[in-house]
């Protein structure tokens, strides 16, 4: 049987009190739309349609590069009205429909094959999804009968007193047979406390007509909490991030404290690398084996060989660190910066478009900006590349084995040569000639008597 998907996310999210769609929302830096997308790609459907409403431009835009066809509901009249806006799209399809909710992003690609399959399977018109929570304040009940077969979903607001009592609820995610959903659709009314098309009737209207329903009871009810405030976005993000680290602990890598680290789902992290609390790894990172991360760090879109270590409150972007470095602590890459094999990177040192070659050492209180270091360079603390005139920036080479001095300036374009030296303090605006020492400096004088006219100078005072 052929299966497509409907993406709700159409809706404002008041609760949420903000101007950006609900569906927007971050979670480990991806919109939480994302997350939905990525697990029903996943269960391999013929097409995916994405209901918009509430600023569709900005959501489009969003998820501007997966292939999907999209529809506007306007106006909004309910999640039922929601999949009716789909049914002009569909008119070729045959085959069986599963609708997600696009603020439910915990939702696992497993969970959802298996409901598929199961759905399947059964043969059943239309498949419903439950969990059972302690507190099912807000959602939907699921009402059965004594012997267990579901008799209908009662929204929270038209709920009795004796009906909220019911711990199982409906999560709004469902499998229907195509030519059904049609049908049923034009079956619900809006007499309601909200006055909108509720899709769960459709629930209610399988059992009324005696068709076939399957209910399919989850359970984790944390994969299917929809985010409805910055509460139940915080808690989800919670879900997700904990899922992600026990996947990589269990591919071999130590997370001290689960709790307290953030992983996106797109980082990749190899064996025997340890991760420490409060540090925070985003994007399309990638980090070898052996490495030692942390505390308080945070890298986005870098890759990072094998061996290395990253000391606390050190912050990396856009860069790419080899094997056998040391970074840190307090250091800052900024993109385009490129640590070689063995290289050392200390403690409040800046590194910008630059190469740091193998076995160099930038130890401490350093910027390096446009700047090609070669191998078994030293650099001195308070060294500074003056690489912008303020109109271009310009570029500075140090050649293999150089010793530059501390607080030297390095005024781009420059070249120091191959085993050169700078003396320190000195302000170096010339090339240096390999093998050389550069330095400039005024001549030193000694003021005489200079302690003792201070004194007296206080005295008078």
């Amino acid at each position: 049987m052929s299966l497509a998907v409907i993406i709700l996310a159409a809706g404002k999210g008041v609760r949420m009190n903000s101007e950006l769609p609900k569906v927007l929302h971050p979670i480990l830096k991806k919109p939480m739309l994302r997350y939905v997308l990525e697990a029903a790609r996943a269960v391999e459907p013929e097409r995916i349609v994405l209901v918009l409403g509430h600023d569709s431009e900005l959501v489009r835009e969003s998820v501007s590069d997966y292939p999907l066809e999209m529809v506007i509901q306007e106006p909004q009249l309910g999640t039922g009205h929601a999949v009716s806006c789909c049914e002009e799209v569909f008119r070729d399809f045959s085959g069986d429909i599963l609708i997600l909710s696009g603020d439910v992003p915990a939702v696992s690609f497993f969970s959802l094959r298996e409901f598929t399959d199961s759905h399947a399977k059964s043969g059943a018109d239309l498949s419903l999804m439950s969990t059972v929570v302690d507190d099912p304040s807000g959602y939907g009940r699921v009402l059965r009968n004594a012997e267990g077969e579901v008799l209908r979903i009662v929204e929270d607001k038209d709920a009795t007193a004796d009906e909220k009592e019911e711990k199982e609820i409906n999560v709004g995610i469902y499998c229907v047979n195509s030519s059904f959903l049609w049908e049923s659709l034009g079956g619900l009314d809006r007499e309601n406390s909200q006055g909108e098309y509720y899709l769960p009737g459709i629930v209610n209207l399988c059992v009324s007509r005696k068709r076939s329903l399957l209910a399919f009871t989850l359970a984790n009810p944390k994969e299917v909490s929809g985010v409805n405030s910055r509460e139940q976005l915080g808690e989800a993000e919670k879900t997700i991030r904990l899922v992600i680290n026990r996947r990589h602990m269990e591919n071999g890598v130590t997370i001290a404290d689960p709790e307290t680290t953030y992983i996106s789902d797109s980082v990749s992290i190899g064996k025997d690398t340890t991760v420490y609390p409060n540090t925070y790894i985003y994007g399309e990172t990638r980090i070898g084996e052996g490495c030692r991360i942390g505390p308080s760090v945070y890298i986005e879109d870098s890759r990072i060989g094998n061996n290395v270590e990253i000391r606390f409150s050190s912050y990396l972007t856009e860069c790419e660190v080899e094997n056998d470095v040391v970074m840190g602590p307090f250091c800052h890459l900024r993109p385009e910066a490129k640590i070689k094999d063995g290289a050392k990177i200390g403690n409040f040192v800046e590194i910008k478009k630059s190469n740091i070659g193998v076995g160099s050492k930038v130890p401490h209180l350093s910027y390096v900006g446009d700047a090609d270091i070669g191998d078994g360079v030293n650099i001195g603390a308070g060294t500074i590349t003056c690489n912008y005139d303020g109109v271009d920036k310009h570029r500075t080479v140090v050649e293999d084995g150089a010793f530059i001095g501390s607080d030297t300036m390095l005024v781009a374009p420059i070249k120091v040569g191959k085993d050169a030296t700078t003396a320190a303090g000195s302000t170096v605006t010339k090339d240096v000639s390999p093998g050389a020492l550069a330095i400039e400096r005024a001549a030193q004088k000694e003021i005489e008597g200079w302690a003792e006219r201070k004194r007296v100078k206080k005295g008078k005072s």
